[in-house]
């Protein structure tokens, strides 16, 4: 018989090593802090998008070079952005986090270097694209890690911090860099970004680890080439359109050739580069279109109004980045307001209502602009971007919607590609406009801000046609949608049933109590009902409390006296005068005396994973459900496992 004779720590220290051996990669990760460092990517990533609109001016005057020339470091940026988005998915399956995230930090970090020093127009130009790359990656890099490490319960206040990550960077990048070019010159712009980055990389060499093992994904070179041509050729065809119409015709029929071509080889792929499935479903590719309108008129929005302010105001770059900050700010107030009424009432009338702030803010920004109103334009801006917030998640979310649960991931991507392409489109579209009808008054004797007002105009007038078809648009979306909720409602009852879903999961046959009944008739109807809760309603049929035994034992029990339930405490207190006359008392108290008055209940339209959340993170056993303030059913722990194991066993 062999003996194992090693000692116990000898032992341990082998069973150790083989457990270190087996680890995938991600185990004992310091989770919190791996969010940490790729919020902060994701923040400076957003933040570097909109630093160089403040000091475009100075860069023109100091290159010599037109406004359209330099919009290409705004242009060129958001085009290499998109291009980068569409092959992240691939990065994040072919490498390691680990390695995606110190590439995207090297580029942006070398980008921003030499930007602080070129030397000439193209040097700059091709630094910054190179800045291009690590937002490309840095932002979809952190929402992918969000969705692989968050904990399930935290999920939703992750993703909402990513997205305020994402939501502030822009806005705090005019200010940040107008105040370094009104002090120190507009190369100074790039050193926050540099050093920023620099401390992020330093913390992720600590806290970024692998997520898991690399696949060996074939990468299609002939994808990339395909999205690279076909969006160069529509940016510039949008540029040429008020100078050149019939080159920018041309341009724009190769550009959406070239995009087609790209979508037939994606078809062919195994590993597609851009999964484009999505886009078969109508609700989505419509809710698609909102976001592009609603991208064109905030990035655009972001490079004309420093322009205006500097070229036809005579501001400073740090003020017009102070005035532009106001706008933005009111826009991340109204996200967050519009997500919340986006789950309370859906898309109508929040996206119609949306674009038509849009549509008319910039009819009355262009309405003022030329008269030199400052108030009034950034007033008529704030409404552009109030208009911008109630749409653009709600867009997002309304389309997310209409797509199977496996196609999700695809139609996010999908989303940041359009968002990327919009923030490029844009910019090119207006700043053509502005250029073309600033040259052609100064041909006509105007003076150079008189001629930068009315290019701003000019801009102005196209994004109100803009923003009237995103309010036709949105109008069209939301009765489409209507019209596919009545098809549903009025589906065979059967077929409704198969849906896994709250109604086909909650009781309808609900007992409660009126909010006028005592404690005594509470009771009564629980024994009668074998239930340990109930509803209390009012007159309506509203929902204004819920009585348990356990709120029945807590008015029962005094301080020395353990609560099990409401047999138990009855049994302890039986011989008890004082517990008599407590009980006596109780039972005649109405039972809203008793009752907890802040019940949590869902809608009869609750996506039925919520529900799951909220009986799990709350720790209830029911929840009421409500349809337009009405109690229409109860779902329970019981009621949604009991489904779960009917589905499973069908």
């Amino acid at each position: 018989m062999n003996t194992d004779k090693r000692s116990g720590s000898e032992v341990l220290r082998e069973k150790r090593a083989r457990a270190m051996a087996q680890r995938e990669p991600g185990d004992g990760l310091n989770t919190t802090a791996l969010l940490a460092v790729l919020f902060g990517s994701a923040f400076i990533a957003a933040f570097n998008e909109n630093i160089i609109n403040v000091g475009l001016l100075d860069i023109m005057g100091e290159f010599s070079v037109s406004s359209i020339t330099a919009q290409w470091l705004v242009t060129g940026y958001m085009m290499v952005t998109a291009i980068v988005t569409t092959i992240v998915a691939f990065l994040m399956r072919r490498f390691t986090l680990r390695q995606v995230f110190f590439a995207g930090g090297v580029v942006l970090a070398v980008g921003s270097a030499v930007d602080i020093v070129a030397p000439t127009f193209a040097y700059l130009l091709v630094a910054r694209l190179f800045q291009a790359i690590g937002t490309g990656i840095f932002i979809p890099a952190m929402m992918s890690t969000v969705l692989q490490v968050a904990p399930r319960k935290k999920l939703g206040s992750y993703l909402a911090i990513g997205s305020c990550c994402i939501t502030f960077g822009p806005a705090f990048g005019p200010v940040v860099s107008g105040l370094m070019v009104t002090a120190f010159g507009w190369r100074s712009m790039f050193v926050p970004t540099l050093v920023v980055i620099v401390v992020l990389m330093l913390a992720g060499l600590a806290f970024v680890r692998p997520l898991g093992k690399p696949q060996r994904v074939a990468f299609d070179v002939s994808s990339l080439v395909l999205a690279a041509a076909g969006l160069t050729c529509i940016i510039f065809g949008l540029i040429e359109i008020t100078a050149n119409l019939v080159l920018a015709l041309v341009l724009l029929v190769v550009g959406a050739a070239v995009v087609a071509g790209f979508a037939l080889r994606q078809r062919k792929l195994e590993h597609p580069l851009l999964n484009l499935d999505p886009l078969r479903t109508p609700r989505f590719s419509i809710a698609c279109v909102l976001v592009v309108v609603s991208m064109m008129t905030t990035f655009s929005m972001s490079v004309l109004l420093p322009l205006y302010f500097e070229g036809a105001m005579g501001y400073s770059a740090f003020m017009a980045g102070l005035l532009v900050l106001i706008p933005i700010l009111v826009n991340a107030g109204t996200a967050l307001l519009g997500g919340r009424i986006m789950d309370a009432r859906g898309e109508w009338p929040l996206l119609p209502a949306g674009f038509l702030l849009i549509a008319g803010g910039m009819a009355g920004v262009a309405a003022v602009a030329g008269a030199m109103q400052v108030v009034l334009v950034v007033a008529g801006a704030c409404l552009v971007y109030a208009g911008v917030g109630f749409v653009m998640s709600p867009s997002q979310t309304a389309g997310l919607k209409q797509l199977p649960r496996e196609l999700n991931a695809h139609g996010v991507a999908l989303i940041n590609v359009f968002i990327q392409v919009a923030a490029s489109a844009g910019p090119s579209l207006y700043l053509g406009i502005l250029s073309s009808s600033e040259a052609a008054s100064l041909a006509a004797g105007a003076s150079a801000a008189t001629a930068a007002a009315d290019g701003f105009v000019a801009a102005a007038l196209v994004a109100v046609g803009v923003g009237a078809i995103g309010l036709s648009t949105s109008l069209a979306y939301v009765r489409m949608l209507a019209n596919r909720k009545a098809e549903l409602e009025t589906a065979p009852q059967e077929q409704r049933r198969q849906a896994f879903t709250l109604e086909s999961v909650m009781k309808r046959d609900v007992f409660t109590i009126r909010a006028d009944q005592t404690v005594a008739e509470a009771v009564q109807a629980m024994l009668d009902h074998h239930t340990s809760g109930l509803p209390v309603v009012d007159a309506r049929g509203h929902v204004v409390g819920f009585v348990s035994d356990g709120d029945i034992m807590k008015s029962l029990a005094d301080a020395g006296q353990p609560v099990v339930d409401l047999t138990y405490s009855l049994s302890v207190f039986a011989d008890d005068v004082a517990f008599d006359l407590r009980l006596s008392h109780l039972m005649n108290a109405n039972v809203m005396e008793v009752a907890t008055e802040r019940v949590l209940s869902v809608d009869v339209d609750t996506p039925i994973e919520r529900v799951c959340t909220l009986l799990g993170e709350r720790r209830i056993k029911k929840l009421p459900v409500l349809d337009g303030g009405r109690l229409v059913g109860t779902v329970s722990r019981s009621d949604v496992n009991r489904s779960l194991m009917v589905a499973f066993l069908q």
